[in-house]
């Protein structure tokens, strides 16, 4: 069979998302990807955060949601008041899954396929970690919508083990 080779080669082409850990909005270390299926909205500058929480907002309770500030850039002295004013400007029953993430800014926008800084980066990604879908920019009816059908594939795809 012509088509096993290529269908053994898929999951070589799979792109995972880098391993991190972060602080949480609760104060509390975290690791993520976590074996969890989860949509990842990441800012990497200060501007991307009006899209971030449009997209935070969009997103609610409807599906697994983790929200990644990438403060790798910002200034030692200034990254106490950007995770203050985060922290402040985020609802309670977010903070647990919101990341303030000092490292691997390179892998991650990477992983994001960054070309806009002032962008909002939305993932897909499997219990594994692997990356399904990949969208930059303000959240759209259409945009929203892929994401919605992309989650629903990733939730009910079989996930075999790496």
């Amino acid at each position: 069979m012509r088509l096993l080779p290529f269908l053994l080669a898929l999951p070589l082409l799979a792109q995972q998302f880098p391993a991190i850990e972060g602080q949480n909005l609760l104060d509390q270390k975290v690791k993520f990807p976590n074996g969890h299926p989860a949509v990842v909205v990441m800012g990497f500058t200060h501007a991307s955060q009006n899209q971030t929480k449009a997209w935070a907002q969009r997103i609610g309770t409807q599906l697994p949601l983790y929200s990644i500030a990438v403060l790798e850039d910002a200034p030692r002295l200034v990254r106490g008041m950007a995770s203050h004013g985060i922290k402040s400007g985020t609802p309670e029953n977010q903070r647990e899954h919101f990341l303030l993430v000092y490292r691997n800014e390179k892998e991650l926008k990477q992983a994001a396929g960054f070309s806009t800084p002032d962008d909002a980066y939305i993932l897909v990604l499997d219990k594994s970690g692997v990356i399904h879908w990949k969208f930059h920019g303000p959240v759209t009816d259409s945009a929203f919508d892929q994401l919605k059908t992309q989650v629903q594939q990733v939730e009910t795809t079989p996930q075999f083990p790496p």
